[in-house]
């Protein structure tokens, strides 16, 4: 499993994604492996991202009750 947390930074309102985190999801996605995204930008995520994600949070919070909820984490 991997876990991508894409920030936004604040000289770029943007999310500050790379190619590099996007070909990475995308190998998960290949590799039949959970690929998670935490994306707390209001722009919603581009297809390479929610075609290759197993789930999209819109922020650490999010994330971190459904890994508790799947018991993945205390």
């Amino acid at each position: 499993m991997i876990i991508s947390f894409i920030p936004c930074l604040r000289r770029r309102p943007k999310p500050a994604i790379s190619s590099g985190v996007e070909r990475e999801l995308q190998h998960a996605h290949e590799a039949a492996k959970g690929s998670y995204v935490i994306w707390p930008a209001k722009q919603r995520p581009s297809v390479f991202v929610t075609q290759t994600a197993t789930k999209v949070f819109a922020g650490i919070n999010e994330a971190v009750e459904f890994f508790q909820k799947k018991g993945y984490a205390k």
